[in-house]
């Protein structure tokens, strides 16, 4: 295995753990959404949105794939992803938790609202220098 391998391998593996990382913050986050009514709340039909984030995850595993088969645009789906969950999660959840009141089942519910910013930001900017390092080979 060359120099340049073992470095794409490196990029791959911190890419590819925090995509699944935030797996683990995003899918339960996003079923305590649609067990507390909040897209009915927001006037949002459930149907799409179920397909939306459906659809999100579906990118997130093709992107996983591809860097699997070490595609280039796995790292551009997690780009993408990695500003998506942050930005969604913080505009939509952010101005609630924040606020007086108590925000759904308390604690976990903002570590799961927390991780997912923490482990999105990370993500976008990991995928960024494993692009940048992918492109100087």
């Amino acid at each position: 295995m060359t120099g340049n391998n073992v470095k794409r391998i490196s990029w791959d593996k911190s890419v590819v753990t925090l995509s699944l990382l935030l797996f683990l913050f995003a899918l339960p986050h996003t079923l305590e959404d649609f067990a507390t009514g909040e897209p009915a709340k927001a006037g949002v039909p459930v149907f799409v949105l179920a397909y939306v984030i459906a659809g999100i995850f579906a990118l997130q595993g093709l992107g996983l794939f591809w860097l699997g088969r070490q595609l280039r645009r796995g790292f551009v789906i997690h780009i993408f992803l990695g500003l998506f969950w942050p930005i969604a999660a913080g505009a939509a959840q952010l101005p609630t938790i924040l606020s007086e009141n108590p925000y759904r089942s308390g604690f976990i519910s903002v570590f799961f609202v927390g991780g997912m910013i923490v482990i999105g930001v990370l993500l976008f900017l990991m995928s960024i220098l494993a692009l940048r390092a992918d492109r100087s080979q």
